[in-house]
């Protein structure tokens, strides 16, 4: 049986605070979401987000190259591994219900079809054997995951020596002219889209909530770097609202 969303609380902060269950509600948010989740990211970024998929493929995969998309939602990050060369994808998520859309896109692209595989799976206990894969990638997930440091080390686990992370995320803006545009638009627009169109507005309550509360780019850089990865690039996109993060774990000498 499917999990329900847990009833999410008054104010999203609460799932922030000891004792929450964010991992729960996120959990059960995402996959009542799952039905209206790509139309939802395409509106709120105009339709971007392909391009920054792409853009974060073409930076970790090599031709022939294993990878894992934890937290695949449905799919359109391992669609863009197997466009990059990537001989197999294996996605993952916590989600269940975005499972049968990610397949059911895979049938509609041949190449996706013979390289990608999804299944549930949590990006703090990964399914997969020590150094399995060359490349670990995610896309608008960590936020989310509760023991985040949790979930790098187990990329590092899964990672082969010179093995690559590539991440994108939401991240909070620097002070600035366009920061208190940014913040209407998470915190009074996407909220009220959300409600409209995929008929759970709490969830994009949560959004900004979640933004909020994530690293920013420095912090995120350093959290990588601590657990052992060699960042290699952090670069900025949609006017400082998205970062990209490129890491490597060291091959051995």
């Amino acid at each position: 049986m499917t999990a329900q969303p847990t009833d999410p609380p008054r104010d999203p902060e609460a799932l922030f605070e000891a004792e929450a269950d964010r991992a729960g509600y996120v959990r059960g948010m995402f996959g009542s979401i799952a039905g209206r989740y790509d139309l939802m990211n395409t509106l709120m970024t105009g339709g971007r987000h392909h391009a920054w998929r792409r853009l974060a493929a073409e930076a970790l995969v090599a031709p022939g190259d294993r990878i894992v998309d934890v937290g695949c939602g449905t799919g359109d990050l391992s669609f863009a591994c197997v466009n990059a060369g990537a001989s197999e994808v294996i996605g993952l998520d916590v989600a269940v219900p975005m499972l049968p859309i990610a397949r059911q896109k895979a049938l509609d692209r041949p190449e996706a079809t013979r390289t990608t595989g999804f299944g549930a799976g949590d990006a703090t206990r990964l399914p997969l054997p020590d150094e399995s894969v060359d490349g670990w990638c995610s896309a608008f997930v960590v936020r989310n995951i509760p023991d985040l440091d949790a979930a790098i080390a187990e990329a590092w686990r899964v990672l082969k020596p010179g093995g690559r992370l590539a991440n994108l995320e939401i991240t909070k803006m620097k002070p600035g002219p366009l920061r208190p545009f940014a913040r209407f638009h998470f915190t009074r627009v996407v909220p009220v889209m959300g409600r409209l169109i995929s008929g759970h507005g709490s969830a994009y309550k949560y959004l900004p909530v979640s933004v909020d509360h994530f690293d920013t780019p420095e912090e995120f850089t350093a959290r990588l770097t601590r657990a052992g990865f060699n960042v290699t690039r952090a670069r900025s996109l949609m006017l400082g609202t998205i970062a990209m993060h490129v890491a490597e774990k060291p091959p051995l000498n």
